[in-house]
């Protein structure tokens, strides 16, 4: 007997072949997709047959059916087929599907910062990936943290994009009402500050960043006229010198997953220096096991962004075990949802 045979049957076998080639084969269509327009064409004008998109398209009308099939397959088109003919047929009809207009909106133009992500994979996919893990010099090197203040707006940008998520899950973690003093660590723009600050009166929060992004952060704060109960300071988490101290909550949300284990179990040490007795760490992340293909996807990125470390998403065990090996006690755990991958991890300094 094969020793695989003990672990794996032919048909996993078989599956996990198909499901790792077929996803070449969906970036491209992906790529397709957006390229030629096709949510804003179908937004646009409802429902078309085959042969519609196709002379609007200019596109080989043989080739365009089985493109326009393989779409429907994978989600971003809507297939229907009239119930007196057989598929494959020629007279098909193709609509929007709400996945797509979920990622590119009800007219099928927006979508930015989906459209930013493959942006950044059409930067590295086109690179000789065998010759990179022999050291090819990387022509779009990405320097971790932000060196320029345009880096810095736009990773801001992505950070205020995805904040709803993470200020959803923070609510539905911690009773902020029960708050007076919070950090915000690595804070972005102030954007989930801003929100705090607005929705809980009682609360009096400091945010932690960059000079850059502290800047922003400024500006956000003084935009949402809340000077009054958000505090700017500068500084860099990853220098030796400690946060502020005096703190009751300390968030970090969407930064852990930057960073390598060693460096966050010692964020995780100053983090608890901040606190006051009866202190807690609130850890806002996408987890490993339960977001698999999305870790795929940045993790893979990160192999042409030498500054990024090892196996930055991590498993809530290994941020459990970071929590208790630097003497936090663990509270409490709320899992991602549906509105976001998000979990949170509460952890409280003993008293």
């Amino acid at each position: 007997m094969e020793e695989w045979r003990k672990f794996v049957t032919p048909r996993e076998r078989d599956n996990n072949w198909n499901a790792l080639l077929s996803g070449g084969a969906k970036i491209r269509l992906l790529e397709s997709f957006i390229d030629f327009e096709l949510a804003a064409l179908l937004a646009a004008e409802g429902p078309l047959s085959a042969e519609a998109i196709a002379k609007k398209l200019a596109l080989h009308p043989h080739r365009a059916r089985k493109w326009f099939h393989l779409l429907s397959l994978v989600g971003l088109v809507q297939e229907i087929v009239p119930p007196d003919k057989l598929p494959g047929h020629g007279d098909e009809v193709y609509a929007i599907t709400p996945m797509a207009q979920s990622l590119f909106g009800d007219d099928g133009k927006s979508g930015a910062f989906y459209r930013d992500r493959m942006r950044f994979w059409r930067n590295i996919s086109g690179l000789d990936f065998n010759a990179v893990l022999r050291g090819l010099p990387l022509p779009l090197a990405v320097e971790w943290p932000p060196q320029t203040f345009e880096a810095a707006t736009h990773l801001e940008w992505w950070m205020r994009i995805t904040a709803p998520g993470a200020i959803q899950a923070i609510e539905k973690a911690v009773d902020l009402n029960t708050v007076t003093k919070m950090l915000d660590a690595g804070g972005g723009d102030g954007t989930m500050a801003c929100a705090f600050a607005q929705s809980h009166q009682n609360l009096d929060i400091t945010v932690f960043n960059l000079p850059n992004s502290a800047y922003l952060a400024r500006n956000k704060v003084a935009q949402e006229k809340l000077s009054d109960k958000i505090t700017i300071a500068e500084g860099d988490f990853l220098s030796e010198e400690p946060f502020p101290g005096g703190f009751e909550l300390v968030l970090w949300s969407r930064v852990f997953t930057d960073w390598a284990a060693d460096v966050v179990q010692r964020l995780i040490r100053k983090t608890y220096e901040a606190l006051i007795p009866g202190g807690r760490i609130a850890i806002c992340e996408p987890l490993l096991e339960s977001n698999k293909d999305l870790i795929t996807e940045w993790e893979f990125r990160y192999i042409f962004y030498d500054d990024f470390g090892v196996a930055v998403f991590k498993t809530r065990a290994v941020y459990e075990r970071l929590l208790t090996g630097a003497g936090f006690e663990l509270t409490s755990f709320s899992d991602r949802d549906d509105e976001s991958c998000y979990s949170a991890i509460i952890a409280t300094r003993p008293q």
